[in-house]
């Protein structure tokens, strides 16, 4: 069997599929014109604040579609295993609480064994759409083992997450009542992850190299605060 390769492309948000039409109709009614992407994504922003829900609604469906076909795609390719190996790429935190399943994400992780034994030469895109197009061809009693899965996984994930939103905060009121036992290197990563400060209520992206780890490892660590401030407020390095 050929070895597939997981989900290029990831799940697009309604927001983001309204702002892909947005480039899309500016630039074919202003072909020659160059792009001015902060002064689309501006409008684009004020534009989606002010539709109703109606105007939403093709724009959340076409997130719907888009999020059948991704997880179709990762259950193709090796279901919840994937998931967690990205997962752990993203988040630094071992104790973030496993996220919960869907309906269809369990008929995917059961059901691609018999598809890929059916066609074992079919790539990951075509295993998807044969998923996709099973799960919507149940009858609704044979959907409802992988819909109590799904709603049994859900009160697993709202109840650790509650539980883990507890133990958080409380590590932060400790923090907070003990800033000297914070590690400088955590100190740093909080304040880099922090967003730039907004001006005329838009965020201001800055786009700088941030400090090496040598650069960081040979300062004091006042001084590494301070570089790590002016990295957020002015996109640079203080003078050194």
């Amino acid at each position: 069997m050929p070895e597939m390769k997981p989900p290029i492309r990831g799940k697009t948000s309604p927001y983001g599929f309204f702002v892909k039409m947005c480039y899309e109709e500016h630039k074919k009614k202003y072909p020659n014109e160059a792009i001015e992407v902060g002064e689309i994504s501006r409008k684009c922003s004020e534009k989606w604040k002010t539709m109703s829900e109606d105007d939403k609604r093709r724009f959340v469906e076409l997130a719907a579609k888009d999020t059948e076909r991704y997880q179709a795609e990762v259950a193709a390719y090796g279901g919840e295993d994937y998931l967690l190996k990205k997962k752990k790429k993203k988040t630094k935190d071992p104790a973030m609480p496993k996220r919960a399943l869907s309906a269809f994400f369990f008929f995917s992780q059961e059901r691609r064994v018999d598809v890929l034994k059916e066609h074992p030469e079919w790539k990951l895109g075509q295993v998807a759409q044969e998923l996709g197009k099973r799960w919507k061809e149940l009858a609704p009693e044979e959907r409802s083992p992988f819909e109590e899965k799904a709603a049994s996984d859900k009160a697993r994930y709202d109840e650790e997450m509650r539980v883990y939103r507890g133990t958080e905060g409380m590590q932060h009121n400790n923090m907070q009542q003990h800033p000297h036992h914070i590690p400088i290197e955590q100190q740093l990563t909080s304040l880099t992850n922090m967003q730039p400060a907004s001006q005329d209520g838009l965020t201001t992206i800055v786009i700088q190299q941030q400090p090496s780890q040598h650069e960081l490892q040979q300062m004091q660590p006042m001084e590494q605060l301070q570089s790590a401030q002016a990295y957020i407020t002015h996109g640079e390095l203080p003078n050194q």
